[in-house]
């Protein structure tokens, strides 16, 4: 097995009779390329929470001469007050808005992966509430959903809904994602959520 390395910086890996086995390219981040996380969690939801009802939002900077790509969002969703019978479960979405920043809840500060790299984010504006954001974007594709089950204990009954897409999800200069009711809440029911957010801007 033996390595060439082309002018442009391809690595390929042959074996003894200079055979390509695979082929890799080393990839050169610009000086504006950068990789982050943002964390955040609620307060206690309300049972009954109407459809409709925007928990989080981070929304790209409409004069940026970037493009965010967001890798993967975990959201974690813990019971406070159980179900005593079977309702309706709720269902919540990640959903696609532009040309409004919503406002209220608590701000989040995104954390930068590579100190040596682009040192500030464009991703200008993310926040989330356990009641709602105030504002009415122009809300586009849903790209992902889930049940916010029933819970008749507490315990070690919490559930982890995690979006990875194939491809990243890109966010236009001005663009936004936000985590939104698209089912009203189970009655009774009360619940708390945190969430993790991966992305990267070039």
């Amino acid at each position: 097995m033996a390595y060439l390395e082309g002018p442009a910086g391809q690595i390929a890996d042959v074996d003894a009779n200079l055979l390509l086995r695979s082929c890799d390219q080393r990839t050169a981040h610009g000086p504006l390329t950068g990789f982050y996380t943002v964390q955040g969690q609620s307060g206690t939801v309300a049972a009954t929470l109407a459809a409709g009802t925007l928990l989080m939002s981070a929304r790209f900077n409409p004069q940026s001469l970037r493009a965010a790509y967001i890798t993967c969002i975990r959201t974690m969703i813990g019971v406070t007050t159980v179900i005593a019978a079977a309702s309706i479960p709720g269902t919540i979405g990640l959903q696609r808005f532009k040309n409004l920043t919503p406002t209220g809840g608590t701000a989040r500060t995104p954390n930068r992966l590579h100190e040596q790299m682009c040192k500030f984010s464009d991703m200008f504006d993310i926040r989330d509430s356990n009641v709602a954001l105030t504002g009415s974007p122009d809300l586009g594709t849903v790209v992902s959903n889930a049940l916010v089950p029933e819970f008749f204990t507490n315990g070690p009954g919490d559930m982890e809904w995690i979006f990875e897409p194939d491809y990243p999800l890109v966010l236009a200069p001005g663009d936004g994602i936000c985590l939104r009711t698209q089912v009203a809440m189970p009655a009774v029911q009360t619940w708390k959520f945190n969430y993790t957010m991966h992305w990267y801007e070039e």
